[in-house]
């Protein structure tokens, strides 16, 4: 079927999606915003999302179908060069009926080292192993030298190749990667309406993301009912994506603005995210009405 090579590419750029958006029980340090308040996370939060494919109306004969989970930790809390730092830990993991039709195995894990006041990113790895296709990238952002450098390997080859190992002028002094822009936004007053900027990277590509607060919606997903934010996001001066596309995620209107849902429509259909399991250490945030037990208790439930 022709359809098998544009499905596994939207299957490859999954985990990329999940900036629209976009893994516990031990206590973590908690991280303080502006003015003193509590932040709305901390170390040892972790989010699993059911991930699902929607095709186009003219791919009707087509159900939707499930793709696989993506796992997003606030791992721990350390030191770079001096400064405070959190890692961020996201993994990719291809299941289900869309895996079985085009016979494409996803297993990626991504590490981010970013500051811990300003979410502006330090480090990012990514071990990309998606079918044949196998890379390991580190990017290293050197703000002093308004540099980065990134070492970029293909383990497909033998020997191995080095595609990249190149440094880049003219980069900003902040750039957050895919989930520390996330974390940041999670620090901000929401409104509908709100409109904020921040410059986002993703290997040795980086751009300017607008996010707007676009209404109040409920939401219902494997773990139970909530009223969120409803966030889209836009690249600004072309996309930061090769296949370009439009996300938004949902956000639990309450203290911890917690990512419970995320969408992005892509060349050929849509991928969508709930959360279906949610591991919340102890902070002041207040929790959100549904999604965890207590302080130290996971919540998973399958439809």
């Amino acid at each position: 079927m022709r359809i098998l090579n544009p499905i596994a590419r939207i299957l490859r750029n999954a985990p990329l999606c999940l900036l629209a958006i976009v893994l516990i029980a031990n206590v973590g340090f908690v991280y303080a915003a502006e003015g003193g308040a509590p932040a709305p996370f901390a170390a040892g939060e972790k989010l699993v999302f059911r991930v699902e494919w929607n095709p186009p109306w003219y791919l009707f004969f087509l159900p939707s179908m499930e793709a696989g989970d993506a796992e997003l930790q606030l791992s721990q809390e350390l030191e770079y060069k001096g400064e405070k730092a959190l890692k961020i830990i996201f993994k990719a993991r291809s299941s289900g009926a869309l895996v079985s039709l085009i016979g494409l195995k996803v297993d990626d894990n991504f590490e981010y080292i970013t500051n811990a006041e300003t979410f502006c990113t330090f480090t990012a790895t990514r071990r990309v192993r998606e079918g044949k296709h196998k890379r390991d990238i580190k990017v290293v952002y050197l703000p002093e030298s308004d540099r980065l450098h990134i070492h970029d390997v293909d383990l497909a080859v033998v020997p191995n190749k080095v595609r990249k190992d190149t440094y880049k002028d003219n980069v900003p002094k902040c750039v957050r990667d895919l989930f520390s822009a996330l974390y940041w936004i999670r620090y901000q007053d929401f409104q509908v309406g709100t409109l904020r900027r921040s410059v986002v990277g993703n290997d040795d590509k980086v751009k300017e993301v607008e996010s707007v607060v676009e209404k109040k919606e409920v939401v219902v997903t494997p773990v139970g009912k909530f009223e969120t934010w409803r966030v889209n996001t836009i690249a600004v001066l072309g996309g930061l994506f090769k296949d370009g596309g439009q996300f938004r995620f949902w956000l639990t209107a309450d203290e911890r603005k917690l990512p419970v849902q995320f969408e992005a429509k892509v060349q050929l259909g849509k991928v969508t995210g709930k959360l279906k399991m949610a591991e919340l250490p102890p902070s002041s945030a207040e929790r959100p009405s549904a999604g965890n037990k207590s302080s130290h208790e996971s919540h998973e439930k399958n439809p």
